[in-house]
């Protein structure tokens, strides 16, 4: 756990990292595709499908995801309730995003489809499998993903949990479940960036969506002490970053993972380029080597 001293330095950076955030921050952010649409049926889907391919490269992402929502037409609430299997595989026949095709594309929003069709939105169900009285999302996100994967067959030769895999990631697995929780984020969270579309979930259950760069960030501002990425690191961030914020932990991620886009930080030997670095105070990689530049600096003194 965050020592008290560098935890109220973090969160008065954190805090203004967000006052100040601008329009540059959502153009590197798949959220401005999805946030382009008014309709919020629209968003819900757009948010859902944008979240199920983040991953990569951001501007990679960015333009896989204005890619997929493009084909749906101004509407993608109503593409994927008006559509069907074939529909899906006809429209998105030549695409490729690093391991997914198009065939995945079409079973994923085959499964929406029929989740749409049956309880109306997303919303109404995931708090099938929600409990409020439990203290994170996790019970609830496995409880989606068995759901999810458990809706009929799209066709008798190809199961539709066969083309899921690869999107719905559980934590019950131990896996950090980035996408699920980035989608989580953007329609929970009532405030901005987020689009606050879920009145029955609370964000205080939220959990951080766990990217290379908020590991990065997490590991060298002491949020964490694991080593190895998965639910337990996304778990260990987020009770850290409840300190500043219990009912609302998650809104430092927006903040985290593009400082940790913006920063390039020097290897253990070399700190000339932490001088700058508006998180240096708070920085444990910095802190260690506090003898090494003391030391020096005398020997430059003689």
């Amino acid at each position: 756990m965050i020592e008290t001293r560098r935890a109220a330095a973090l969160k008065r950076i954190l805090e203004a990292l967000l006052r100040d955030r601008g329009d540059a921050f959502l153009q590197s952010d798949p959220l401005e595709w999805v946030r382009s649409y008014r309709d919020p049926g629209d968003q819900e889907v757009a948010a859902f499908t944008a979240s199920c391919f983040a991953i990569g490269r951001v501007d990679l992402v960015r333009k896989a995801v204005r890619e997929v929502l493009d084909r749906m037409g101004p509407s993608p609430r109503r593409f994927v309730i008006e559509s069907d299997l074939r529909r899906f595989q006809t429209t998105y026949l030549d695409f490729v995003y690093r391991f997914f095709r198009g065939n995945d594309v079409a079973l994923l929003l085959s499964g929406l489809r029929r989740v749409l069709k049956s309880h109306g939105s997303l919303e109404r169900f995931f708090i099938e499998g929600y409990d409020p009285n439990v203290s994170d999302i996790g019970p609830a996100l496995s409880r989606f993903v068995h759901g999810f994967l458990r809706l009929p067959s799209c066709t008798k030769s190809a199961p539709l949990k066969s083309g899921l895999a690869a999107f719905l990631s559980n934590p019950q697995n131990g896996s950090g479940c980035k996408r699920l929780n980035l989608f989580l984020r953007w329609v929970v969270r009532r405030g901005e960036p987020d689009l606050g579309l879920w009145t029955s979930v609370s964000p205080s259950k939220l959990i951080v969506p766990l990217d290379t760069h908020v590991i990065r960030m997490g590991r060298l501002l002491g949020l964490t002490q694991r080593t190895a990425p998965g639910w337990k690191m996304a778990l260990d961030i987020t009770r850290s970053l409840r300190r500043f914020d219990p009912d609302d932990p998650v809104k430092y991620d927006f903040a985290l993972c593009h400082a940790g886009m913006m920063l390039a930080c020097p290897s253990d030997d070399n700190k000339q380029a932490c001088s700058p670095c508006m998180f240096r105070i708070c920085c444990t990689a910095w802190e260690r080597t506090a003898p090494l530049r003391t030391k020096g600096n005398k020997a430059r003194s003689v």
